[in-house]
């Protein structure tokens, strides 16, 4: 017993210092932390207390300024915006930065061509080409912005030498013609949006190709025509839904593209490329080179789903029967129930598919044909109910949901002429 007892103490004595030292070093390491979140406190609140006393020593100044450009904008034939800013202090001109800044984002006509003008006077369109040029990302976007609320288009080889390394300069420099109303806003703005190996946009870009792509889509659609097939999947969706929403201003343009992207390797692709096509009906060269008759050969049941969709926006005979042909015999609920409610909703819930006997007429066969019951027969085992076919379900599914849609929407129209009545 001795010899552990003698290994305890030392293991003991060993043990004590390592813990004194521990304990200094959290010590120290809770001090310094300490230290630095009041340091973080302080320095945060000494900045908020400056930027308060700042704003409240620039309101007044900013409330005379706004006065003041108002009157110049409504209440005089000329402005003189360079005459006013010749004689404002450099706190005066960023307070000008930020009003110019707001109303130009809520005018337009007129009365933001005429604010341009004191952009121009403050010098923010030469200052915006120079850091086009010469800064960094986040300078060129900021300039580029400033360039688009001025409408003023700066020399395109300066947007293709600087603007194209990332799809939101892309999109911005395209955005900057859209708005300046440049003649060549589609040509240009489409060759620096879809150029050299371009790469899926944002939300903001996809809305600037369709608004180039609106003022002429000529250059958008011979650029896809081109090189569809050499972009991302996700691109590739893109600009189908961009096509999707051209319907009105493509004229004759070459589509055969969106057609041959229903073949493609990627199902969304050709999703997206049967829910461009639903908005083209219309257009009888199209529909044309389309085959309805592969649609059952289409492997993914989304994109048959679509396909469905599509047909019925077409909503003719030829496009309804083809989706009752595939949409009766499809293997996948899911898509059952689309081609159902396509149907029903351009034929009625009553106009059941002649490939599929309603839900429960089986029975009611059965019941007619049957003869007096006799003593065999009464014997005999009851024959299993017929199973109803997996369309029957999907298409009362339909017919259901049709006849509840109509339902509330009468009650609604009923909701507000009384409504009317007792307010009237």
């Amino acid at each position: 017993m001795s010899v552990p007892l003698a290994f305890q103490t030392a293991a003991a004595s060993v043990y004590v210092p390592a813990t004194d030292a521990q304990s200094r070093a959290l010590a120290l390491a809770v001090v310094v932390l300490g230290s630095l979140l009041v340091a973080a406190a302080v320095i945060t609140l000494g900045y908020s207390a400056f930027a308060a006393r700042r704003r409240r020593r620039r309101e007044p100044m900013r409330a005379e300024l706004r006065s003041e450009l108002l009157d110049r904008l409504y209440g005089r034939g000329d402005p003189a915006w360079d005459e006013w800013v010749a004689g404002r202090s450099a706190a005066e001109r960023d307070e000008l930065e930020s009003v110019l800044d707001v109303y130009l984002r809520e005018l337009d006509g007129r009365d933001a061509a005429t604010l341009a003008g004191l952009g121009r006077a403050l010098g923010l369109a030469e200052r915006s080409r120079r850091h086009v040029a010469e800064g960094d990302y986040w300078a060129r976007s900021h300039a580029l912005v400033w360039l688009a609320l001025l409408r003023d288009a700066p020399d395109r080889d300066l947007l293709r030498a600087h603007c194209t390394e990332t799809p939101r300069e892309r999109a911005a420099a395209a955005r900057v013609l859209y708005a300046a109303g440049t003649d060549d806003c589609a040509t240009t703005g489409v060759d620096l949006l879809l150029r050299d190996d371009p790469v899926p946009f944002s939300v903001f870009g996809v809305d600037t190709l369709y608004r180039v792509a609106e003022r002429d889509p000529g250059p958008f659609f011979d650029r896809a025509a081109a090189d569809f097939a050499t972009w991302p999947p996700a691109l590739q969706r893109q600009v189908l839904l961009v096509v999707r929403h051209l319907t009105t201003v493509v004229g004759g343009a070459d589509l055969s593209w969106v057609v041959a992207a229903l073949s493609s390797p990627d199902s969304s692709v050709r999703a997206a490329a049967w829910r461009a096509l639903g908005a083209y009906g219309w257009n009888r060269r199209l529909r044309d080179a389309v085959d309805l008759e592969a649609i059952p050969d289409e492997p993914a049941p989304a994109v048959r789903a679509d396909a469905y969709r599509a047909l019925g926006v077409w909503g003719d005979a030829p496009a309804l029967a083809a989706v009752e042909a595939a949409g009766t015999v499809d293997p996948d609920t899911r898509a059952q129930v689309t081609a159902a409610e396509t149907l029903v909703a351009q034929r009625g819930p009553g106009a059941v598919p002649a490939t599929s006997d309603s839900p429960g007429s089986a029975d009611r066969a059965a019941d007619a044909t049957a003869g007096p019951a006799d003593e065999t027969t009464a014997a005999a085992p009851a024959a299993p109910a017929r199973e109803a076919a997996p369309f029957d379900v999907a298409w009362a599914w339909a017919a259901e949901h049709a006849r509840f849609d109509r339902l509330a929407r009468d009650i609604s129209q009923d909701r507000e002429r009384l409504y009317d009545e007792v307010r009237g």
